[in-house]
C-alpha cells in the first residue's frame, strides 16, 4: 500500500511516517520509486505507538528494535559490546521498573474510581423518589 493509505490505516501522519523511516524505525519496500507498505509495517507502527504510550522514547524504541533484530546469541562479544549490552540492559530494566510503578498507580486510581462510583450509586439509590 502507498503512504497515503498506510497513514490512513495507522492514524499516523505522512510526515511522521517519513520521520520514522529517516531514523530507521520503518523500512518499507521501494517499488518504482514509491514506498510500499505491508501489514508487517502496520504491526510495527502499532508496537511503536504502544511503546511510546508507555513512556519509551523513539531512541529507546529504535535501540530495542535493533537489539532484538541484530542479536546473535552465540556470538562472542568484545569488551565494548559487553559494555553496550550492559547499558541496554540497564535502560530496559529502568523501563520495566517505571512500568511496574505506573501499573501500581493505575491500580490505585482504579480503586479510588470504584469507591467513588459505589458512593455515587448509594447516593442515587437513597435519593430515588
Amino acid at each position: 500500500m502507498k503512504i497515503g493509505e498506510f497513514a490512513e490505516r495507522t492514524g499516523i501522519s505522512k510526515d511522521t511516517i517519513r520521520y520514522y523511516e529517516k531514523i530507521g524505525l520503518l523500512h518499507p519496500e521501494i517499488k518504482n520509486k514509491h514506498r510500499d507498505y505491508n501489514n508487517n509495517e502496520i504491526i510495527l507502527i502499532e508496537t511503536i505507538i504502544k511503546l511510546k504510550q508507555t513512556g519509551f522514547s523513539l531512541l529507546e524504541i529504535k535501540m530495542l528494535f535493533e537489539w532484538s533484530k541484530n542479536t546473535d546469541q552465540n556470538k562472542k562479544l568484545t569488551q565494548e559490546e559487553i559494555q553496550n549490552v550492559l547499558q541496554i540492559k540497564e535502560i530496559f530494566h529502568n523501563k520495566y521498573v517505571q512500568m511496574v510503578q505506573r501499573e501500581n498507580n493505575i491500580k490505585q486510581i482504579k480503586q479510588v474510581l470504584l469507591k467513588a462510583d459505589h458512593k455515587i450509586e448509594q447516593l442515587l439509590e437513597r435519593n430515588k423518589g
